[in-house]
């Protein structure tokens, strides 16, 4: 069973590579290809959407397109002028190519047969210029993650105290008469910092204590 493409064409087109030149192309590769000037004219079973794209504007258009289209296809832009960010927008959209209109014949097959394989087809600074993107995003996301949205936990002046001479082997009890307070208010700091550290007993506040405070409790 063939494949088929539809040809989005713009209605004033600024030349006729659509229908002189990529549907001729299409059809020596055994795909089926209809054209129109309305995205809704696109039938079901369409596995390519080639969308002309319009000199002013083109991306306000092509947003139209996108929401008036019905049909579940992999989309290809044609006929685009030397506009890089186009081509990194639409990248990031998930389209899933783009052909410039100095794009020869040569290269139009090129694109068609790697895009049948269900590859992309950019140009490499486009495709380089958008990963840049990503990875910073990450890199930002990941610095977010660890540095920036994690507060600093703040221990108060007793409940160091209070590890500090638990470190050193004292009971509740004695850190309370080493403290002049009572056992309930040492229970009433502990609980406070295991709250903060996330520890869940005394070994582990000592181990947070030893790693992030060591010269505090000693």
């Amino acid at each position: 069973m063939s494949s088929s493409a539809f040809l989005l064409l713009e209605k004033n087109p600024v030349n006729t590579i659509g229908v002189n030149v990529l549907q001729p192309l299409l059809k020596t590769q055994g795909i089926d290809v209809t054209a129109g000037t309305d995205v809704t004219q696109v039938p079901e079973g369409t596995r390519l959407l080639f969308i002309e794209t319009a000199s002013e504007d083109a991306w306000g258009k092509l947003k139209e397109h996108l929401v008036s289209l019905k049909v579940k296809c992999d989309i290809v832009l044609f006929n685009l002028d030397e506009n890089p960010e186009l081509a990194n927008r639409a990248l990031l959209s998930g389209i899933r190519g783009v052909f410039y209109t100095t794009d020869n014949a040569d290269v139009l097959m090129k694109g068609i047969r790697l895009l049948m394989e269900n590859q992309l087809w950019y140009r490499r600074e486009i495709m380089c210029n958008v990963l840049n993107r990503m990875l910073q995003f990450n890199k930002d996301a990941l610095h977010k993650l660890t540095e920036g949205d994690i507060e600093p936990i703040k221990l108060t002046k007793r409940e160091k105290a209070i590890i500090s001479l638990m470190s050193k082997g004292a009971k509740n009890k004695e850190i309370a008469e080493s403290l002049n307070i009572s056992p309930h208010t040492v229970k009433t700091h502990l609980y406070s910092a295991f709250r903060k550290t996330k520890c869940r007993n005394r070994i582990e506040l000592l181990s947070w204590a030893q790693q992030n405070i060591p010269d505090e409790i000693r």
